[in-house]
């Protein structure tokens, strides 16, 4: 299914159900980067509250690592395409 049909399927969705989605997906792309999310430990829990599934998955978000980048006030990255657009041009006009 592309992604413009199911996104107005998940606004559908209740909160508690948009949480259970936002779990599912975090740990499908940890997995598929390499990484386990999941403990030992929380394969041995029966999780059967919601309250329960949001504070494991607030948990495991404060043990996870994450790099966010934005290209906002990226001056340098900005520099740097700046010249290989303008050698780019050149070699096209030589």
């Amino acid at each position: 299914m592309p992604l413009h049909e199911l996104l107005p399927v998940v606004t559908q969705l209740s909160h508690q159900d948009k949480l259970r989605l936002i779990h599912f997906l975090l740990l499908a792309v940890a997995k598929e980067e390499g990484y386990e999310l999941e403990t030992p430990e929380t394969h041995a829990q029966e999780i059967t509250e919601t309250q329960s599934q949001e504070n494991l998955l607030l948990k495991q978000l404060e043990t996870t690592e994450a790099v966010v980048w934005s290209p906002y006030d990226a001056d340098s990255a900005a520099q740097t395409l700046s010249v290989l657009l303008v050698t780019a041009r050149q070699k096209d006009n030589a």
